[in-house]
């Protein structure tokens, strides 16, 4: 399975993702993932665990899937609960999946 299948498959089975982001672990909610206007594959979640460059949690990020490590699907479950999230998110010029 590639990795844009597994962010999918979390998307659709409400799953945490947990996987390693420029060498920092990381668990995170996902929410939608598509094509940046850079012309990549992104992913748009909430981290809620793990570390963080920017020190922060608890709020939407986008992540390039091609940069992600030892991504793989938690057993952990999520209730997709952010009140900021939009479907057809703005960063994106196409959306692959989304909840």
């Amino acid at each position: 399975m590639s990795s844009l299948e597994l962010v999918c498959e979390a998307i659709r089975k409400r799953a945490l993702l947990e996987f390693l982001y420029h060498g920092k672990p990381r668990v995170v909610a996902p929410y939608c993932c598509g094509v940046s206007r850079r012309g990549v594959d992104v992913l748009r979640g909430i981290q809620v665990r793990g570390e963080s460059t920017s020190g922060g949690l608890g709020f939407g990020k986008l992540w390039t899937i091609a940069e992600m490590a030892d991504l793989r699907l938690s057993d952990e479950a999520f209730t997709p609960d952010d009140p900021v999230y939009n479907p057809r998110d703005s960063a994106m010029t196409r959306i692959y999946c989304a909840i």
